[in-house]
Parts: structure tokens; C-alpha cells; sequence
């Protein structure tokens, strides 16, 4: 009897696939991925940080203790959110990113300057930026003021602070971090 033959005497079985199929499959897989990576993330915009790994890392943390009341906003009782824009969007996009902030927690927009028409939250008017310096929010690439929130817990302190040019999309993580310091 020889070793090239099964015990029945028929020819040794074949591989289900060819041996180079695994590595193709490899090759043709690393290419869909590398594919939908560049098409779906985004690079750093001018709103965005300067160093990419920076972007959301105010996570939590013990920042300034805030004054009682800055550039008009009363602080204190209550967590606060301030969403730092350099324009306003629809108010109606406005409106729905509010209503994903728990309840009980004030929200205000800081602006540049004196909004044109009626917000749906407070707008607070900052020119000088003093606001944003206070709590510590980053600069984006660009150099230029800040688009982003900062959460403020009950006791005046700057928890979380950060830049977010895609705020509309992400009240879901305002919500977060408001829940986490109430």
C-alpha cells in the first residue's frame, strides 16, 4: 500500500479552495477597508484642533472654577452648557440640539456678536472672547474662535470643554457628559 493513496485506494483529497484564495481574499478586504477609511473620515477641518488625538479630550475633567456671572451668564445650582459658535445654523437645527440636553440644565449660545433674530435658547454676546478663555476652550487650526461646548457643573466648575464643529450631529455627547456631572 502506498502513502499517496487513501485508505479505499482513491487519490489523496484536494483543498476546498486553491492556497493562494485566502491571501487574495486578504488583499481584496485591506482594499474595501482602506477604501471606506478614506472615504468616510473626514481630515482635520479648520474648526477642528490642531492635533487630531486632541480633539475630545476635556473628558471629565476638574478645569476653573467660574466667577458667578460671566459676560451676563449666571452660573451656579445648575450644570450649564455653552455652545461656542461663530455663526448661528437654522433655528430649527438649533432647537433640536437643545432638546437633547437633559432637562434642568440651562443652555446657552456665546456668539461673536448680537444675534439678528430670535434663538431658542439664550444667546450670550462675548466679542472679546473672555468666555471661551475662562473655561478654557481649545483653538482650532484656523486660530480663530472656538466652535464647541463646554459643560459647567452646579458648583461653577469646567468639566468638559471641547471643540466640535459638528456639534448638530453630536448632542448625543452633550447629553453624556451633562448626566455624568449632574
Amino acid at each position: 500500500m502506498s502513502g499517496s493513496r487513501e485508505p479505499d485506494g482513491a487519490p489523496p483529497a484536494r483543498p476546498p479552495v486553491p492556497p493562494w484564495a485566502p491571501l487574495a481574499w486578504f488583499g481584496v478586504l485591506a482594499a474595501v477597508l482602506v477604501l471606506v477609511v478614506v472615504t468616510t473620515v473626514r481630515p482635520p477641518g479648520p474648526l477642528d484642533a490642531p492635533d487630531p488625538a486632541q480633539q475630545r479630550d476635556g473628558v471629565l475633567r476638574d478645569g476653573p472654577r467660574l466667577a458667578p456671572r460671566v459676560v451676563g451668564i449666571a452660573f451656579g445650582g445648575r450644570p450649564t452648557v455653552l455652545l461656542f459658535l461663530r455663526r448661528l445654523p437654522d433655528t430649527a437645527a438649533l432647537r433640536r440640539w437643545a432638546l437633547e440636553v437633559p432637562r434642568g440644565t440651562a443652555v446657552h449660545v456665546v456668539l461673536p456678536s448680537a444675534p439678528r433674530r430670535p434663538l431658542p435658547v439664550p444667546a450670550a454676546v462675548d466679542p472679546s472672547g473672555r468666555l471661551s478663555q475662562a473655561v478654557g476652550m481649545p483653538t482650532p487650526l484656523d486660530g480663530g474662535r472656538p466652535v464647541g461646548y463646554a459643560v459647567v457643573d452646579r458648583d461653577r466648575r469646567v468639566r468638559y470643554a471641547t471643540l466640535d464643529p459638528e456639534y448638530l450631529q453630536n448632542a448625543f455627547e452633550v447629553a453624556v457628559v451633562v448626566g455624568a456631572v449632574a
